[in-house]
């Protein structure tokens, strides 16, 4: 073999071993090496998501405190239970201060809207989950955490007359009571020959169970009942 054969010779298999080098080694490292990266980008995504994320529970962690102190002081506004003696007494100071007049009181079921934490739906409840009551239901003036406590609301059907304005004081001194009342249901008549009106408004009651408010029975003494209003004439 000459030499210059021998030069070819070797010029191709230098090719051969570039070509192999490149095929067999340097092409499927490159793709791994593009796969890393791109599993890298995506770890540095993750990072930076947790990182953000580590900052808002960094933030929240210390704000939490005065949360939790500001949710207890708005649980402490509810009163721990609320019996029909207090509803019914309720009804008498609205009818005092308003000047409306009460024919008639329809206690509803008692309903539980929040539990553990979390808002029940009094549309879809029952009177069988309603029945299954837990230690602090037994026991509402126990104060226990907020993320424990059980809310409970009662509607009270009240049948009424006045005028416009006595009405409109009414439904002013339930939405700005200090033991949170609600109105729902209004459903009133005009009558022409006196000019009031009347029909029913349902009163919603509401209790937070254990958050450690001391219940006080009302002061019933003044109370008179009469005939044609529920409570008689009241001055």
């Amino acid at each position: 073999m000459s030499m210059n054969q021998k030069r070819a010779v070797l010029i191709i298999a230098g090719l051969l071993i570039l070509i192999c080098t490149f095929f067999f080694l340097y092409q499927p490292n490159t793709d791994k090496v593009m796969e890393i990266e791109r599993e890298t980008a995506q770890y540095h995504r993750q990072i930076n998501y947790l990182s953000t994320l580590q900052l808002k529970v960094n933030d929240m962690k210390q704000k939490t405190p005065d949360l939790q102190k500001e949710m207890t002081s708005y649980m402490k506004k509810f009163p721990s239970r609320m019996t029909q003696q207090k509803a019914i007494y309720n009804v008498y100071q609205m009818m005092v201060k308003t000047g409306i007049r009460v024919s008639a009181i329809n206690p509803g079921v008692e309903q539980t809207f929040l539990n553990a934490g979390a808002v029940v739906d009094t549309a879809t409840s029952n009177t069988t989950e309603n029945a299954t009551e837990g230690a602090i239901e037994l026991d509402p003036e126990t104060e226990v955490p907020v993320h424990q406590m059980v809310g409970k609301v009662t509607p009270y059907e009240i049948t009424v007359s006045g005028t416009l304005k006595q009405i409109e004081k009414a439904l002013d001194w339930i939405s700005l009571n200090k033991e949170h009342m609600s109105t729902t249901n209004i459903s009133l008549t005009y009558d022409t020959s006196t000019g009031k009106l009347s029909g029913t408004i349902t009163v919603n009651y509401f209790a937070m169970n254990g958050n450690g408010v001391p219940y006080k029975d009302p002061d019933i003494q003044g109370i008179m009942i009469g005939s044609k209003n529920i409570f008689g004439t009241v001055k």
